[in-house]
């Protein structure tokens, strides 16, 4: 199965109904609201804890939803409609609701590395360390150079993140094996189906544009960090910055299903190469 196939095919079911793929688009948007509705209670002091209820929402409701999300993907590649009753389907529910805690265990071990580090930051950088402690530490951290050393966070950090989409990537065409009903479907493809993953990232270049936009405009800080770690000089304003990313996120909206799509169409050619 060719990567280019994948984005032809991806590309043919995405055109083919605009109006499906922007109802599917909603309908997923509005089941992450609804998962993510008991968040708001962080903003009532006195009822913080019924946050938590986010994460027994997410998982029996999300988990099956994108496992019927991929069971709709793959009707309409083969050349059904991408918005129908299979985003509602509860059969086979607790199955599903047993393969995302299965594909969340997975992603939790390669996201290990960053838990631990984003833990180790809060744990030293918050509470009673001060500026010009942390701006000590950073320093040290950086062999004696503030500019050394922020750098080199940046890039431990990206290095985690980095490690957490791989896998993401890696993980990514499991959905749609169980919706095809061949959980092993991908052995002997993984490594290609993470590389068309990190490929389908294409269709996020409006909001990827947007980012590198603010990263380059807001680079010069870092000549002066001290200053700013300090309180000697304030943060310039982040409106532009916030306005670039929502333009970017806006942009890329519309083509959220076509990087699933992608994805659906590379696991739907191994399957039909393989029957």
């Amino acid at each position: 199965m060719k990567i280019s196939t994948a984005f032809r095919n991806a590309f043919r079911a995405w055109k083919k109904h605009p109006l499906s793929t922007l109802k599917f688009l909603v309908v997923e948007a509005c089941l992450m609201l609804i998962c993510a509705a008991p968040l708001l209670f962080l903003f009532e002091k006195n009822l913080w804890f019924l946050a938590f209820l986010a994460v027994p929402l997410w998982i029996l409701l999300m988990f099956p939803a994108r496992v019927n999300a991929a069971a709709a993907m793959q009707d309409s590649l083969e050349g059904g409609n991408l918005f129908s009753l299979r985003l509602a389907d509860p059969d086979d529910w607790g199955g599903k609701v047993l393969h995302g805690l299965k594909c969340l265990c997975r992603l939790l071990i390669w996201g290990a590395p960053m838990i631990a580090g984003l833990w180790y930051a809060w744990a030293h950088f918050t509470g009673t360390v001060d500026a010009f402690t942390l701006l000590r530490m950073i320093q040290n951290f950086g062999g004696g150079d503030t500019l050394t050393g922020v750098i080199r966070l940046i890039l431990i950090f990206l290095a985690m993140l980095f490690l957490l989409m791989i896998g993401f990537a890696f993980h990514s065409g499991a959905r749609h094996a169980y919706a095809l009903g061949d959980r092993k479907l991908l052995k002997g493809y993984r490594r290609k189906n993470l590389l068309c993953w990190f490929c389908a990232l294409a269709a996020m270049l409006p909001l990827i544009i947007a980012i590198l936009i603010v990263v380059i405009r807001y680079s010069w800080i870092l000549q002066n960090v001290s200053s700013y770690l300090t309180g000697v000089e304030k943060l310039p304003s982040m409106k532009p910055a916030l306005m670039i990313l929502a333009v970017g996120g806006v942009l890329t909206l519309p083509l959220l299903p076509l990087r699933s799509l992608i994805t659906a169409a590379f696991v739907n050619g191994v399957y039909h190469s393989r029957s």
